[in-house]
């Protein structure tokens, strides 16, 4: 989130959330804007059929359920993956201050711009046919660290989910992926990336 709309932001609720809890369920009232603090959360819709779908996953310093602001219930679930902390904004408050002040309305608007790129981008990904295509554009995605490598930040297996792969085809994706070369994983959640694929 950008620092100048954080400073911006009228006080907030803080609520502390263990691993497998969930900040609210659909159908529940909306809360509004949610600025993650520590950890990470996951926004996961679930079908009739029991298949589950994230929709999106928010770590430290993002937010989430912008769409709070203007509906009236939740439409998922958002459920910590890990012990997390969190700051709620309630959406009146927000509007409220939003109304009073102009700067923190266009702050709002080019945050919601933002993640309207980002769900593009997302889209785009879900849309390539193939599993070891969408596994290379979140890995080409994010940046190296001071070794070379780059950290994932959360399990392979999560990482299926949000890319609507079972984590059977994202392993069988990742050994083809280190069999031709383009990848090495390196232990854990870090991979490195060849010159030639990154």
């Amino acid at each position: 989130m950008d620092q100048t709309l954080r400073t911006l932001l009228p006080p907030a609720r803080e609520r502390r959330l263990g691993r497998g809890e969930a900040l609210f369920r659909a159908g529940d009232p909306a809360l509004g804007l949610v600025v993650v603090r520590a950890g990470a959360l996951e926004l996961i819709r679930t079908s009739a059929e029991g298949r589950r779908s994230v929709l999106h996953r928010a770590g430290a310093g993002d937010t989430f359920a912008e769409a709070s602001l203007f509906e009236s219930h939740h439409h998922c679930d958002a459920v910590a993956t890990v012990t997390s902390t969190v700051e709620i904004h309630p959406a009146t408050e927000l509007r409220r201050a939003a109304a009073a002040n102009p700067e923190l309305s266009w702050r709002i608007a080019a945050h919601l711009a933002a993640r309207l790129v980002a769900e593009r981008a997302r889209a785009e990904r879900l849309a390539l046919p193939h599993a070891a295509d969408r596994l290379l554009d979140v890995l080409h995605g994010l940046p190296p660290g001071p070794d070379g490598t780059r950290r994932l930040g959360r399990s392979w297996k999560a990482l299926a989910a949000e890319l609507g792969l079972s984590h059977e085809a994202t392993y069988r994706a990742l050994a083809r992926l280190e069999r031709a070369g383009l990848l090495r994983r390196e232990g854990g959640d870090r991979v490195s990336l060849p010159a030639a694929a990154a």
